[in-house]
C-alpha cells in the first residue's frame, strides 16, 4: 500500500524542492512525508486493526497467565455459561483504542485510500 502511494507523488514537486536548493533530508521531511502522510497513516491504521484483531495466535500459542487482550475476552466463556456484562466491559476496552486512533484519522485515512483509486 505505502510502495503504491510512494509511487503516486509527483516527481516534479521533488525535482522542484531540489532546484530550491533542499538537501535530501529537507527533501524527505518537509516535501515527501507531509505530501504522503494520509498513506502513512491509513497504513498504519489498518496494520494495527489487523495486529489487534489477531485472535487465532494468541488463543492457541498463550497460557492463561501470559494471554494477550483477545484471549482474555474469550475466556469468560465457561460451562456455566457466558458472562455477558464482563463479555461486555472487555470488548468494549478491546476495541475502545482502535475506535479513537480510525476517528482522529479518518480525514486522513480517506484521503490515503482514495488518492490512488481515481486517475
Amino acid at each position: 500500500m505505502l510502495y503504491s502511494y510512494f509511487r503516486e507523488v509527483p516527481r516534479e514537486i521533488l525535482e522542484a524542492s531540489r532546484m530550491d536548493g533542499a538537501t535530501q533530508r529537507e527533501e524527505l521531511f518537509d516535501v515527501l512525508l507531509p505530501l504522503s502522510m494520509p498513506g502513512i497513516v491509513s497504513t498504519a491504521l489498518l496494520s494495527i486493526i489487523l495486529c489487534w484483531n489477531e485472535a487465532f495466535w494468541s488463543l492457541n500459542l498463550t497460557t492463561v497467565k501470559a494471554a494477550t487482550l483477545t484471549a482474555f475476552t474469550a475466556s469468560f466463556a465457561s460451562p456455566e455459561g457466558l458472562f455477558w456484562a464482563k463479555l461486555s466491559a472487555a470488548s468494549t476496552l478491546a476495541i475502545l483504542p482502535i475506535l479513537v486512533f480510525g476517528w482522529i484519522s479518518q480525514r486522513q485515512m480517506v484521503r490515503g485510500l482514495s488518492f490512488g483509486a481515481v486517475k
